[in-house]
């Protein structure tokens, strides 16, 4: 029995307790409490203990107290670590967890100890059942770790509204460190505008009441987002208020789908109302259900239809249809579609020269056809486009048929200009002889320059290279192809700028542009006029640079075609650059301008239109001014030919160009071998056994191509240099020839030229 030191003195109402009634008051709660409990000395010696104590140690109390230490049912570990605290002197209680006991002399479980001091030599010491405590550790590891793993926003507070606690996602979704947010109330969190919302949840705590709603957040970079929010009060075991905890999700994606969806909704309303076509749902007994407003803006007969006024709902639609083989069609695709699910159409040209399109769709709901959905649209534009595109796809026939015939021409003129320019060469200066063949030169290089507008002209044009050329030659030479097709009551004046007037443009694109307005403005003189091509120099007006995004420092080349024409409208002025719009009916195709405002801006520059009904149109070509130097060409044929050393094979299946090439290429002291064919070139390649420096091939021919054949050159004897000539070449070819480094001449070329390109590959040439 405890002594009156060990337990202080008790009153019952300001009365003192006797001693019986004190240590029977204490007996009461020593044997009453639901936990193990033993009372010993700073030595360890047990003086008392419960016999919940002696239950789990496995001990008789009237035998021990008083006569066993606690250290005795202790692992030595953890009887170490209580000798430890009883020695220092603990003047608070203390909890040695996870300890090791002995029952009955063997090892029993695990247990804490809690030790409460009562005097300066006892201690009452509690075995607590770690189960409890390690499964409440668990539960609250468990919902950290939930709390944790979850991508929602959790956040505790104190009384004081200030943040104690917040998880990972925290940081993720708000960008905050945690360290910068602790005891910080939740207002950077909100977005200024959401400060009556956050007065409201703090009222509701402060009731005691929960709070739900959606609040706009800013991210710690200044962006906003949008959650849904659960803020909860939290009390203590009193009831008093100790903080509130807050759960946050980001809606931000969910408001913006339910936006998109919003979107979409009337995005498909919006169409359904705006389509020029009538669109009608029907039942399966083809009754209309619905009807958008496309009806109102098409005839009262479309697509076999007649309609006084709106559709009925509930009436069937065939009672619409008066034709009765026309009705019978209808009720044929209404069935098939009911029947099948798959969609049907038909075409229908109404009396009037309308061609309608009319197309049955399944109404399927639960996969089941429902009902049906007929759509009729007017398709007479459409027909008239496609008229359109067949005279557009006429018209590249007629250019591809161009460039072959182009290219045919380019090489009789080869051997026509190459031949002259040997008897020029050969002949005395002042003879009739080299005054002849001087006149037969001349007209051959007219002959190639007309064969090289066509190529341009047909989009045929070798290299797609652009470069910097003279806006004035460039309408010197479309004025000449544009003198051949204009109408005998039309003139042309050209009026070039005073200087050379640099311009970067691809000159079969600039030729084409200037050759449609040419013809546009044929056309729009039926009876005659002048034709006017100008040139000059000019600063943008500011309001002209603005429109276009152009520098109005920047000096502009502006080539201004004016016709003395009927005039455009100002109503079609803002289509005439649409594709396929035209306003000379089945004789046009209506995409010359789109073409033409394609090439200005390829080229970097604008296009701008004045014209007044009865008073002509010009359309002025703004180009801007190119700093580079021009591109020339290379000089006369009147230089010395150069001269070198070395053996070529010459590869052509014109017999003439092949006798042409091999007399000027010994001239400049090459040695020269010849082949009709790709074949023949390989055999003679092969007899030679490769000694051939250069390979100078044309590239159409029969069999085997010019490309083909260098190819299995190159795989053969890789020292060959090859070099092809052709009077035409498309851009796949080209492409395929620089992958194969080889030089390229367009026939009909200058023997100065071809003889330096072809000597500058000899090792070592004079």
């Amino acid at each position: 029995m405890l002594t009156p030191a060990i337990i202080p003195e008790q009153t019952d109402g300001g009365r003192a307790l006797s001693r019986p009634s004190l240590d029977q008051w204490w007996n009461s709660f020593f044997e009453a409490t639901e936990d193990a409990q033993v009372v010993c000395r700073s030595d360890g010696l047990v003086v008392k203990i419960n016999s919940k104590a002696e239950r789990l140690l496995k001990l008789d109390g009237a035998a021990t107290e008083g006569h066993f230490s606690i250290f005795d049912v202790l692992l030595p570990p953890s009887g170490q670590k209580l000798r430890e605290v009883f020695r220092h002197g603990h003047a608070r209680s203390n909890t040695l967890h996870s300890v090791l006991i002995m029952a009955g002399g063997r090892q029993g479980g695990m247990t804490d100890l809690e030790l409460v001091p009562l005097d300066d030599n006892h201690t009452l010491v509690t075995f607590k059942d770690v189960a409890r405590r390690m499964r409440l550790e668990s539960h609250v590891n468990r919902l950290v770790t939930a709390i944790d793993a979850t991508p929602d926003v959790f956040f505790l507070t104190n009384a004081d509204f200030r943040i104690t606690f917040v998880n990972p996602a925290f940081h993720t979704v708000t960008g905050y460190g945690i360290e910068t947010v602790l005891d910080r109330t939740d207002e950077f969190l909100r977005a200024p505008s959401e400060a009556e919302k956050v007065r409201a949840y703090l009222e509701h705590i402060g009731q005691g009441r929960e709070w739900i709603g959606e609040l706009t957040n800013v991210r710690s970079d200044g962006t906003l987002y949008q959650v849904e929010a659960t803020i909860s009060p939290i009390s203590d075991m009193m009831g008093r208020f100790i903080g509130y905890v807050a759960c946050e999700r980001d809606i931000t994606a969910r408001k913006k789908l339910e936006s998109d969806l919003r979107l979409q909704h009337d995005f498909v309303r919006s169409i359904l109302h705006s389509l020029n076509g009538a669109i009608y749902s029907l039942d399966r007994e083809f009754r209309v259900t619905h009807a958008n407003d496309g009806w109102r803006q098409l005839p009262a007969e479309h697509g076999g239809l007649r309609l006084d006024g709106p559709p009925e709902i509930g009436r069937s639609l065939l009672e619409y249809v008066p034709d009765a083989t026309r009705r019978r069609e209808l009720r044929e695709m209404f069935d098939a579609v009911l029947q099948t699910g798959l969609a049907q159409d038909s075409r229908f040209q109404a009396s009037d020269g309308h061609h309608w399109l009319v197309k049955i769709s399944p109404w399927i709901h639960a996969g089941q056809v429902r009902g049906l959905i007929c759509n009729i649209s007017d398709q007479t534009r459409y027909q008239e486009l496609q008229n359109q595109l067949f005279q557009s796809q006429k018209m590249e026939i007629i250019g591809t048929l161009a460039a072959g015939v182009a290219h045919d021409f380019n090489n009789l003129l080869q051997a026509i200009q190459g031949n002259t320019n040997l008897v020029i060469r050969q002949s005395p200066q002042n003879s009739e002889l080299h005054h002849w063949a001087e006149q037969i030169s001349l007209a051959a290089t007219r002959a190639a320059d007309i064969t090289r507008q066509l190529l341009s002209f047909s989009h045929r044009s070798e290299g797609r290279q652009r470069a910097v050329l003279d806006l004035n030659q460039i309408v010197q030479e479309a004025g000449q192809l544009a003198r051949r097709t204009l109408r005998a009551n039309v003139n042309l004046e050209i009026i070039p700028a005073p200087e050379p007037v640099p311009v970067k443009i691809e000159l079969s694109r600039a030729t084409q542009t200037l050759l449609n307005l040419c013809v546009n403005a044929q056309d729009a003189m039926p009876d005659g006029g002048t034709l006017t091509i100008t040139n000059t120099l000019v600063k943008l007006p500011p309001e002209t640079a603005a429109r276009h995004g152009a520098s109005a420092e920047a000096e502009h080349a502006r080539c201004s075609i004016s016709d003395t024409g009927v005039g455009i409208a100002s109503s079609l002025l803002p289509r005439i650059f649409e594709a396929f719009f035209t306003t000379k009916g089945k004789a046009g195709t209506g995409l010359g301008l789109s073409i033409v405002q394609r090439i200005m801006q390829e080229a970097g520059g604008f296009v701008e239109v004045d014209s007044a009904l009865g008073f002509g149109t010009t359309f002025h070509l703004f180009f801007p001014v190119a700093r580079e130097k021009l591109t020339t060409k290379t000089p006369s044929v009147e230089q010395a030919l150069p001269s070198g050393q070395g053996r070529v094979l010459v590869v052509d299946d014109l017999d003439l160009l092949r006798e042409f090439a091999k007399t000027f290429l010994e001239t400049t002291g090459l040695t020269v071998l010849v082949a009709a064919s790709g074949r023949e070139a390989l055999d003679v390649l092969e007899k030679e056994k490769g000694a051939v420096d250069i390979l100078f091939t044309d590239y159409a021919m029969p069999g085997m191509n010019g490309a083909d054949l260098i190819e299995q050159v190159a795989a053969l004897w890789p020292d060959i240099h090859p070099v092809l000539a052709s009077g035409y070449l498309d851009e796949r070819v080209t492409k395929r020839l620089e992958n194969l480094n080889v030089k390229v001449l367009a026939k009909p070329y200058e023997m100065q030229e071809a003889a330096a390109m072809l000597i500058g590959l000899l090792p070592r040439h004079v």
